[in-house]
């Protein structure tokens, strides 16, 4: 299951999309997610869990980003993600919640 979330990099299934993609029982796949997470492989954002691979590899383009420019719109913020709002909105709360960029950038 580690391997689904990688390879869905910043756009990953919710556990009931992997219930049905897998025809698997939800308590299993939950209790999977759970231990990946515990485990530090997926990073739980909200309602959502990242392959901790694909957060830090979107952090090192912020701060690339971030260091080139001094600061990031909205729009620069969806395109450096390549995804919708569904991702965008919760990921850009989860990296204004560690603190590590000035607030006004995301």
């Amino acid at each position: 299951m580690s391997a689904l979330y990688r390879d869905a990099g910043l756009a990953p299934p919710r556990p009931a999309e992997l219930v049905a993609s897998l025809k698997a029982d939800e308590r299993g796949v939950k209790e999977a997610i759970e231990l990946l997470t515990r485990g530090g492989t997926l990073v739980r954002v909200q309602d959502l869990h990242f392959a901790r691979v694909a957060l830090d590899g979107l952090r090192l383009r912020l701060i690339a980003y971030l260091n080139a420019h001094g600061q990031i719109t909205a729009q620069e913020w969806k395109e450096l993600v390549g995804q919708t709002r569904k991702f965008t909105i919760p990921l850009a709360e989860f990296f204004d919640a560690e603190k590590r960029f000035p607030r006004s950038l995301i």
